[in-house]
């Protein structure tokens, strides 16, 4: 019910045509206002219900006019009030002028606002004070002021209520719309916060990988070189390669990881992934390992799965060559969603792994577990079985 007084109220026409049916109920019934005694026996006298009417018709079309030109259409209105007044006045005629007063009211500027107040003000006291000049009672005139207080200062009360209110809600909107605003900055502050701290330990990390882990590879990779000239035995130079080419890849990995510490990743120098598993197990055969790789894996795979998979490899073959040294090793890659890979060995010495692989299992689980995949590792028949599926997609 209340939504459809709403949208009738906001239809101009609807009221427009409402008060002209009302006003001519009004005047069937013989409530339209009678004529002065001045033009009794006139055309306007006689004919005065239709004078009414007629000027009921030019107010209420006004009406039409009231939010494009709200001024205009309140002067119109109150001069035809005035003129209905003259001729008998109807009640009619009082309510179009209340709605031109409060639509005036409410939807003009603060300066149009002051002169409305100030003109109704000055009509409501001029005709009391007309009253008692022309030697009429004072309770007349103070019926009479009344009587306008009542007629013209409903309306501008009325606007001003609701034009508070609206203002009040507006300022609730934007105070909550200030208040997320604030909220956004503060949750963007906190995570530039944390990007920041982010990048300092990425930076103090890449510095003593450089500072210390690097600088000892590097020496490394030198000692092995100028030992290299005075080895005794064949083995003994093969060894010393295999030391020095396994110090000079992990110088490039490190190198490759400073970069992506420091927010510059190096495409040449990027993470191993599967497509050096060749040079992975040729590195563990030159150690005395016995590997054979059965599979491919399927291509092409994402960054971070491929490198990955490489790692968890990497990992199983340092962990049987510690414990399980001389043992055949198998790696087998696949898979059609993404890659499955297994790397088998006997068990060694030890059904259960020692305290460095226990860290080695968490660490390869972590990285399959952090891509949305599994990695279980345990004996199995006799071998230790390591068996990672890393999706496709990473999650």
């Amino acid at each position: 019910m209340g939504r459809r007084l709403r949208a009738w109220t906001e239809d101009d026409r609807a009221v427009a045509g409402t008060l002209v049916v009302l006003g001519v109920a009004l005047a069937m019934i013989g409530l339209a206002g009678r004529p002065p005694r001045a033009l009794a026996g006139t055309v306007v006298g006689e004919y005065a219900v239709w004078w009414h009417l007629l000027i009921l018709g030019c107010a209420a079309t006004a009406l039409l006019a009231k939010r494009r030109h709200p001024v205009a259409t309140l002067v119109v209105v109150a001069a035809l009030a005035a003129l209905d007044g003259y001729l008998g006045g109807g009640i009619v005629i009082f309510v179009v002028l209340f709605d031109a007063l409060y639509t005036a009211a409410l939807i003009t500027s603060p300066v149009a606002r002051r002169r409305i107040v100030w003109t109704v003000a000055v009509v409501a006291v001029a005709g009391p004070v007309l009253m008692l000049a022309t030697g009429s009672e004072p309770r007349a005139a103070i019926v009479t002021f009344l009587q306008a207080v009542a007629i013209y200062g409903t309306p501008l009360w009325w606007a001003s209520d609701v034009r508070q209110r609206t203002e009040l809600a507006e300022l609730e909107r934007e105070r909550a719309d200030l208040a997320q605003a604030v909220a956004a900055d503060a949750m963007r502050i906190a995570e530039l916060d944390r990007e920041s701290a982010v990048r300092e330990e990425r930076a103090r990390m890449a510095r003593d990988l450089h500072d210390v882990v690097a600088g000892h590879l590097s020496a490394v990779a030198i000692h092995t070189e100028a030992t290299l000239a005075s080895a005794d035995t064949s083995r003994d130079r093969d060894t010393l390669r295999t030391v020095r080419a396994g110090a000079l890849e992990a110088l490039a990995e490190m190198r490759s990881m400073i970069l992506v510490l420091r927010g510059r990743p190096d495409p040449v120098t990027a993470p191993a992934g599967l497509a050096r598993l060749d040079a992975l197990v040729a590195a563990a055969r030159s150690t005395g390992q016995e590997v054979v790789v059965v599979g491919a894996a399927p291509s092409p795979l994402p960054a971070a799965t491929d490198q990955a998979a490489f790692r968890i490899v990497q990992e199983s073959l340092t962990n049987a060559a510690r414990h399980a040294p001389g043992a055949a090793v198998e790696v087998t890659v696949g898979g059609r969603d993404g890659v499955e890979v297994v790397v088998t060995n006997p068990l060694g010495r030890a059904a259960a792994p020692p305290p460095s692989t226990a860290i080695g299992l968490l660490t390869m689980r972590e990285r399959a577990e952090a891509l949305g995949g599994t990695l279980v590792a345990g004996p199995s028949e006799g071998r230790w079985v390591v068996r990672a599926s890393l999706p496709r997609v990473v999650s």
